[in-house]
């Protein structure tokens, strides 16, 4: 559910970002949302199209007259709502409603929810997503190339959004922070986030989450990628392959062990993988890697 539930918050942000309609080929080659062109990938489409309808959220597909295709967008107009007015009391009974996700229920249903109609029997919980307010705000903002100002980790920071993205259960701004392109969790923002003058900076292409923040922890972070070698024993061998992918193999043994190349941008993040591969894994290259890990091991040795 979890992974699903990402994906159709990527394809809604996907389809909310673009200027102009896009086609289901753009929408697989942007977005990596599915494994390709093919019927399986469409049928999946298809299904997470009618989730968000259910959802209550309006998808334009106008026709491209020229090539007779499709194309899909969801406007802000039509997604976002307007300030309804509410107290703090119904603002809070709305962002405890916004914590259950109704996947089987009409939108006229999980409106009278959400604003505080009666029902018969209390909504089930299929998944929860965070409530965040500042969401909207920023988005209008990458929107209108408008910098946003918080405080993030005790400083002060004005950021021109580049893109919103959903990970691993929280949702992540992309933007330029100095001139230096930053990642900020959105839940650890410290304060309101203030929004500055519309068109005061431009995007360069597409944004691309998968730049942002790469889906392998060993791959985030600024510093030196590195190709390290580590030997896999028999026992884990198949899963590893599996979970890094056979074309990290670059070494078959006879007795059923492998070694693998690893591109490792966050040395404690590969230091954690190893670890936790425990007798099942051995570093052999580069050596300035593998004399990292043997010093951080003997260093504890000794603590103890």
């Amino acid at each position: 559910m979890a992974d699903r539930v990402e994906r159709i918050t990527e394809l809604l942000m996907l389809l909310l970002d673009t200027e102009q309609p896009i086609t289901f080929d753009q929408i697989v080659e942007r977005g990596e949302l599915y494994a390709g062109r093919g019927e399986a990938s469409r049928k999946s489409f298809e299904r997470d199209k009618a989730v968000l309808r259910s959802l209550g959220i309006t998808i334009d597909t106008p026709m491209d007259q020229a090539t007779g295709t499709t194309r899909y967008t969801i406007r802000p107009e039509n997604y976002f709502l307007p300030d309804l007015g509410l107290n703090e009391a119904e603002q809070l009974g709305l962002q405890l409603a916004a914590s259950v996700v109704r996947l089987d229920e009409s939108w006229d249903d999980q409106a009278a929810t959400k604003i505080g109609g009666s029902k018969v029997a209390p909504p089930m919980v299929v998944a929860e997503l965070p409530s965040l307010g500042d969401l909207p705000t920023v988005h209008t903002a990458i929107r209108n190339r408008a910098p946003v100002t918080f405080e993030y980790s005790g400083k002060r920071r004005v950021v021109e959004g580049l893109g919103i993205f959903y990970r691993e259960g929280n949702w992540y701004l992309s933007g330029r922070d100095e001139g230096v392109v930053k990642t900020f969790r959105v839940d650890r923002i410290g304060s309101a986030v203030r929004t500055g003058k519309p068109g005061s900076y431009e995007m360069a292409g597409e944004f691309d989450s998968r730049a942002a923040m790469p889906r392998d922890p060993l791959m985030i972070g600024d510093g030196e990628v590195v190709v390290a070698r580590v030997w896999i024993d028999s026992a884990s061998a198949s899963r590893i392959e599996r979970l890094r992918g056979v074309e990290s193999v670059a070494e078959r043994r006879p007795d059923g062990s492998v070694v693998v190349e690893v591109p490792v941008r966050n040395r404690d993040a590969f230091r954690s993988w190893v670890l936790g591969l425990r007798h099942h894994a051995e570093v052999l290259g580069p050596i300035e890697l593998r004399r990292e890990i043997v010093a951080w091991l003997e260093a504890i040795v000794e603590a103890n």
